[in-house]
C-alpha cells in the first residue's frame, strides 16, 4: 500500500466532508440531543454515500455516471424536498432542556433512521459526485488511478478514514460543550437547524427547476 496515496485519499475525505453542509448540521444536532455515538453514527451514513460516489469516479464507471448525470436534475429535487421537509419540521419543533435530559436513549431503528437520512440527503446531492469528478480529474497526477489495480481502492478507503476523522472530530467537540449551551441558546440552535437545512433543500430546488 501506498502510504502517500492513501493519504492523499484522507485530504480528498476531509475536504469533501467538512464544508458546511446539511449533513454537518444534522450531525452537530444530534451531538447536542443525542451526544456523541449518536451524532457519529449519523455521520457514517453520509460515510456510506461517499463511498459509493468515490468508487463510481475512481473507477470511471461511465454507465453509472452517464445515469447520476441524466438523472441529476430529479436527484435534485428529490433531494431538495426531503431538507425542506426536513428543515420545516426541526424549526417548528420545541424542545426545551429538561425534556432533553428526560429523553430515553434512541432505539436501533431510530439510530439506523438518522444514518439512513444522512446515506440519503447525500446521495440525493449529484454535487457530491462531479466533487469528486472533479477533485479526481485535477488531481490525476498525483493519484495515477490508471497505473494498477490497487491504487482506487486505496484512495476509496482514504475518502471514507477522512469522511470517519471528520465525524468523530466533530461529534466529539459539539457532545463536550454541549453542557456550555443554555436553554435559550438550544432553542436558537434547534430552530437555526431547521432553517438552514431547509435553505439547503430550497436552494438545491431552485437550482434544478431554474
Amino acid at each position: 500500500m501506498d502510504p502517500l496515496l492513501l493519504l492523499t485519499g484522507i485530504a480528498i475525505g476531509l475536504s469533501v466532508t467538512a464544508p458546511l453542509g446539511p449533513v454537518n448540521i444534522l450531525v452537530i444536532r444530534n451531538a447536542i440531543r443525542r451526544g456523541f455515538a449518536v451524532a457519529f453514527l449519523t455521520g457514517l451514513g453520509a460515510v456510506v454515500a461517499d463511498g459509493v460516489y468515490a468508487v463510481i469516479a475512481a473507477y470511471g464507471v461511465r454507465s453509472a455516471a452517464h445515469a447520476i448525470t441524466d438523472y441529476a436534475r430529479p436527484l435534485m429535487i428529490a433531494g431538495g424536498v426531503l431538507l425542506a421537509v426536513i428543515g420545516i419540521r426541526l424549526a417548528r419543533a420545541r424542545l426545551t432542556l429538561a425534556e432533553l435530559q428526560a429523553q430515553e436513549p434512541p432505539s436501533g431503528p431510530q439510530i439506523a433512521g438518522k444514518m439512513l437520512t444522512a446515506f440519503t440527503l447525500t446521495l440525493t446531492n449529484p454535487g457530491v459526485f462531479f466533487g469528486f469528478l472533479a477533485i479526481f480529474g485535477t488531481m490525476n497526477a498525483v493519484l495515477r488511478l490508471n497505473d494498477s489495480a490497487g491504487r482506487p481502492p486505496v484512495v476509496v478507503a482514504g475518502v471514507a478514514i477522512g469522511g470517519i476523522l471528520w465525524w468523530l472530530f466533530l461529534s466529539f467537540v459539539v457532545s463536550r460543550f454541549k453542557a456550555r449551551i443554555s436553554e435559550k441558546t438550544f432553542d436558537r440552535i434547534n430552530r437555526w437547524t431547521g432553517v438552514l437545512i431547509a435553505a439547503f433543500g430550497f436552494a438545491l430546488l431552485m437550482e434544478a427547476l431554474i
